[in-house]
């Protein structure tokens, strides 16, 4: 099991990050590969005596041509150490970087709209938006800074689509253990720690989802806020990394291979995914109703209609349900499934989505 060297979570603490870093890194000048929509966050920071920040904007899609782009950029820079600021491709984007250049990494999320900040995973697409590549850091980031005044600020859609990726966990980590051939993202078994991070996301995220929302609406931070923060980012993040995923991510590989998925985001369609895992395993329906129950009332999808896909053909689901296949993690398992069985789970779930 792995973690990321420091967990540094709070309101209004953007302005301290030069000196943290400068407590817990050897390093003068750092690279910022930073989202153009939250660029002028950093413009505010006090200068620091010691460290630089040189702003490289990313591109606005984590691809391979992206990467390459920027690391010609930062390396004429001479860095440091990267720190990558914004939602979850521009900070795969900096992952990728890190891992090219071999150093040292920062995460700054601007947005909780996933548990990309925590993950050692980097998620590659290509020029049309389909997953093609997902390198691995050879370590987590090793800081991890959430100014939680930041995140208050953020379209409450990409903040539900955070509560939608953590909200997996509990299942696909589940599933994942009862997968004796499957190893987790280090190479091992999947620690108990794993299930006890994913129900304790699960707990956070039902305990505590309307109060986060009220708060988000409101722009007035509460409790409840800043639970679901640290369950979306931090403990969803330990968790699939240490437990697994299934096809609630598998999924992603059909999913994004239809055009008219591409503007939903990770935990949009993982939401949807999950729905279709729970019929996949055959759920008590209790349970799958219970799951149903609270995407819906969070504004995720239960249905393709909620993804774009109301209108396609009986033959594009089995194109969904045979490329979900192709996720590693369902490839070897010990119970494996066909892309029938993914295709009846797909049809199930638009029954069950009206409830």
């Amino acid at each position: 099991m792995g973690f990321p060297s420091l967990y540094i979570q709070g309101w209004e603490i953007l302005n301290l990050l030069p000196q943290r870093m400068s407590d817990h890194f050897e390093c003068r000048r750092a690279a910022v590969i930073v989202d153009p929509a939250v660029e002028g966050i950093f413009s505010t920071l006090q200068p620091h005596p010691v460290l630089a920040f040189n702003l490289l904007k990313f591109g606005g899609s984590c691809t391979r041509r992206e990467v390459n782009r920027l690391c010609v950029l930062a390396r004429a820079q001479a860095p440091d150490i990267i720190v990558g600021a914004g939602g979850g491709q521009a900070l795969d984007t900096a992952k990728a970087v890190s891992l090219e250049l071999a150093l040292p990494l920062v995460i700054v999320p601007t947005v909780a709209s996933s548990d990309a900040p925590t993950s050692r995973l980097i998620a590659i697409y290509d020029e049309n938006h389909k997953i093609t590549e997902v390198p691995t850091m050879k370590r987590n980031p090793d800081l991890i800074y959430v100014d939680t005044s930041i995140l208050i600020k953020a379209p409450r859609r990409l903040f539900v689509a955070g509560m939608g990726d953590a909200f997996t966990k509990r299942y696909e980590v589940k599933q994942a253990a009862a997968n004796t051939r499957q190893r987790n993202y280090f190479g091992g078994l999947p620690p108990e720690l794993s299930a006890a991070l994913a129900q304790c996301c699960h707990q956070a995220l039902m305990e505590h989802g309307a109060a986060a929302l009220q708060a988000l609406d409101s722009g007035v931070p509460n409790d409840g806020f800043d639970r679901v923060v640290e369950a979306s980012i931090l403990y969803s993040g330990l968790a699939f990394e240490s437990g697994g995923l299934s096809v609630a991510h598998g999924m992603l590989r059909g999913l994004t291979a239809c055009s008219q998925t591409h503007a939903y985001l990770h935990g949009e369609l993982v939401s949807y995914g999950l729905l279709v895992q729970l019929h996949a395993f055959h759920y008590d329906p209790p349970e799958i109703l219970e799951a149903t129950r609270f995407l819906k009332k969070a504004g995720l999808p239960v249905s393709r209609k909620d993804i774009g896909l109301a209108a396609i053909e009986t033959s594009e689901v089995m194109q969904i349900a045979e490329l979900t296949l192709s996720a590693p993690y369902l490839k070897d398992s010990s119970q494996p499934l066909t892309a029938k069985q993914i295709f009846d789970a797909m049809l199930a779930v638009e029954r069950t989505a009206g409830f």
